[in-house]
């Protein structure tokens, strides 16, 4: 069956579901309720048999008391039961009781009445109306009632109508429901028409999208105002479209700034050693300084290359998390011995505040380690000679706190959303006279997101000096 269902479309598989349901539904109704309406109508038609064999039968009345002590007429009695036939379409026929013969010889015993229903209840003054197969074959419905003069009964009166008059009355009230079912029918076809397609027009946009984004248009957006689950899946879609196109901008701006940070220290590499290599008018002072140049664009290149594996570890959630227990106060203390000496060049003061107890968290030595430096190293960097560092750390209940302020050059507010991504430099002006290979702070949102920690990048603008705060759980 779902093999069967999944080779339509889903518009026709919507369109056959609500339609099917519906009429299902309507059908059902619609046969219930002719059901009833018809059993109301053969009790309303029995009721109307009774009412009318009744009024007929006191109308009969007086005819019957005028004949009183004569023979009856049957002319006459006929000529007014034909009126009375005209009238419901059926057939009188009237039986005069035997002690009420008036020497006529139509008088019939009390005692024939028994096989017949109708007239064994009218001799007890009822009327009730039944229904049986008369000697031709048809159906019909039957009813009597008593001729009553003087508190006497004189006769019975029977009436007999073909039950066809009933079946008509039937037929036309299922012909109105046939046709209300109809026109409920049509619109529910329509209603379910417009639904699938209200659902599949906004998917057929989303194929086009998806067409296009895998043609590289990942400009393309989906155009749904609609507040509906389909509005939803349009807005993933292009949330997705957008996190895809900016993934690839920044995969582009990645490459092209990584080329670009190995082609510059390579080609320096090269012109030193070409000169060292085929010039010979060099004396040994300037060799010297070609030498630690080399050196110094080796130990660039070593740091890029350890950054983006570290980084790329991260990305791809294959760097191991330590779950070592890392005194942090011991750490910050080894990072300001390491900062002290180029602390002292630059002639900043580098404070460090410590709680009294050791602060344990958990992670790895070379993350927490890698994390510290380069936020030391950045604050070291763009702080010129004279100014200050303080770093502050407090344990919490649920984790520790970690404050860095410089009072350096700052960061204007325009860059301070930029911070975080790669080879983002806030001084591109500068860039080669700063250290560094813009990956210091990607590296570190890394490492604080893979712990499950927080950090925050601060400054009231240029020359206003900038915070870090880190806070990692215990």
């Amino acid at each position: 069956m779902r093999k069967f269902l999944k080779a339509f479309s889903i518009r026709t598989r919507l369109l056959v579901l609500y339609a099917g349901i519906i009429l299902i539904g309507f059908a059902a109704i619609t046969v219930i309720a002719g059901g009833q309406i018809a059993g109301a109508a053969r009790a309303d038609y029995a009721q109307q048999l009774q009412n009318t064999i009744t009024l007929i039968a006191q109308g009969v009345a007086p005819v019957m008391h005028g004949m009183e002590g004569q023979k009856i007429d049957d002319t006459a009695l006929a000529s007014t039961f034909a009126e009375y036939e005209n009238q419901v379409n059926g057939k009188l026929t009237f039986y005069l009781l035997g002690d009420h013969d008036n020497g006529s010889s139509q008088g019939y015993p009390r005692e024939s009445f028994r096989d017949s229903v109708e007239l064994e209840t009218a001799l007890r003054g009822q009327v009730v109306a039944v229904e049986r197969t008369g000697s031709d074959g048809n159906t019909y419905f039957y009813t009597a009632a008593p001729v009553i003069d003087k508190g006497e009964i004189l006769g019975l009166l029977q009436l007999k109508v073909p039950t066809r008059n009933l079946l008509e009355n039937i037929a036309q009230r299922w012909l109105g429901l046939g046709a209300i079912f109809a026109l409920i029918a049509l619109a529910a076809i329509m209603a379910a028409f417009w639904l699938a397609r209200s659902i599949i027009q906004p998917l057929y946009k989303l194929r086009e999208s998806a067409n296009r984004l895998s043609q590289g248009n990942f400009a393309h957006r989906v155009t749904y105002d609609g507040k509906d689950e389909i509005g939803e899946v349009a807005n993933a879609f292009n949330e997705m479209a957008h996190q895809v196109e900016s993934m690839l901008e920044e995969q582009r701006a990645f490459a092209s700034n990584t080329s670009h940070e190995l082609r510059t220290p390579l080609t320096t590499i090269r012109l030193r050693t070409e000169a060292l290599r085929y010039d010979n008018t060099l004396d040994q002072q300037v060799s010297r300084q070609y030498i630690e140049e080399i050196d110094d664009e080796v130990t660039r290149l070593g740091n890029l290359v350890q950054d983006l594996t570290l980084l790329s570890r991260f990305d791809a959630g294959r760097a191991e998390l330590g779950q070592e227990q890392v005194d942090l106060s011991r750490l910050a203390l080894s990072l300001q011995h390491q900062f002290a000496r180029q602390a002292d060049e630059k002639k900043i003061k580098l404070s460090l505040e410590l709680p009294p107890t050791p602060v344990l968290i958990k992670g790895s030595l070379n993350h927490i380690m890698v994390l510290f430096r380069n936020l030391l190293d950045n604050a070291m960097k763009y702080s010129s000679a004279g100014r200050q560092i303080e770093w502050k750390i407090e344990a919490t209940d649920s984790g520790v706190s970690s404050v860095i302020r410089d009072t350096g050059r700052g960061i204007s507010k325009a860059d301070l959303e930029h911070v975080f991504e790669r080879f983002y430099r806030v001084d591109k002006s500068r860039s080669r006279e700063t250290p560094g290979t813009g990956l210091g702070l990607a590296l570190v949102k890394s490492i604080v997101d893979a712990y499950k920690g927080r950090i925050s990048i601060d400054s009231a603008g240029i020359d206003q000096g900038t915070t870090v705060t880190v806070f990692l759980p215990h």
